[in-house]
C-alpha cells in the first residue's frame, strides 16, 4: 500500500517544529526510561533558531535515509539510540495523509550476514527483540499523541474504505439483516 506522492512545493506536508520536538521528547522518555540521554544525542536535537521543519530536516545530525518509489522528497532519519543500543532512528517520511508525512522507528539492526551459531548472535537476537519493543511503544505512544503514524494512517484508511462501501441508509452491507429467514427460536 504505497501512497501517491504528495502534491504541493513541500513534500512534508503539515510537519511543523512543534510536532517535531514532541515526537523527539516522546521517543526519548521511552527510549531512556532513566531520563538520562547521552550527550551525542543531547547535540543532536540542538537546532538553530528560527528554521523550519522542512530546512532542519535538511541540514545535519539529520540523515537522509532514502526515497519512496516514486517520490521526490527524501525519507529523513534521526539517529536517537535507545538506553542498550545508539543506532536506533527516529524517520520522517512523506506520506498521502492529512498530515502529508509520517513517523516510524528505524530500529537499524538488521543484519544480513548474521553467524546465527556466533558466540553473541543470542545476545543480539535478544537485543533486536527490546529494540522491536521499543520501537512498537515509542510508535504507539506517537499515535496516543495524535502523531501521524503507519498505524494511524491504517486505521484512517480501513475506516474511510468502510464508509465508502456503506449502504446509503448509512449502515455497512454486514450490517443487513435478511429478511427472508424464519424466525430464531
Amino acid at each position: 500500500m504505497e501512497p501517491p506522492p504528495r502534491l504541493g512545493p513541500d513534500g512534508m506536508g503539515g510537519l511543523r517544529l512543534d510536532l517535531l520536538r514532541t515526537a523527539v521528547e516522546t521517543y526519548l522518555k521511552i527510549a531512556y526510561p532513566s531520563g538520562e540521554i547521552p550527550e551525542v544525542v543531547r547535540r543532536r536535537l540542538v537546532w538553530p533558531e528560527g528554521m523550519t521543519a522542512e530546512s532542519i530536516l535538511t541540514k545535519p545530525p539529520f540523515e537522509r535515509a532514502g526515497k519512496m518509489p516514486g517520490h521526490q522528497t527524501p525519507i529523513y532519519a534521526l539517529r536517537l539510540g535507545n538506553y542498550r543500543y545508539p543506532h536506533m532512528k527516529l524517520q520522517i517520511q512523506p506520506w498521502e495523509n492529512e498530515a502529508g508525512f509520517m513517523l516510524s522507528v528505524n530500529t537499524h539492526d538488521q543484519v544480513a550476514g548474521l553467524d546465527v551459531g556466533a558466540a553473541d548472535a543470542q545476545a543480539f537476537r535478544e537485543l533486536q527483540a527490546e529494540n522491536q519493543r521499543l520501537k512498537e511503544a515509542i510508535e504507539q505512544a506517537w499515535d496516543d499523541a495524535e502523531l501521524p503514524t503507519f498505524l494511524r494512517y491504517l486505521r484512517e484508511y480501513i475506516q474511510k474504505q468502510s464508509r465508502d462501501v456503506a449502504d446509503p441508509r448509512g449502515q455497512s452491507p454486514s450490517a443487513e439483516v435478511p429478511t427472508d429467514l424464519p424466525p430464531r427460536a
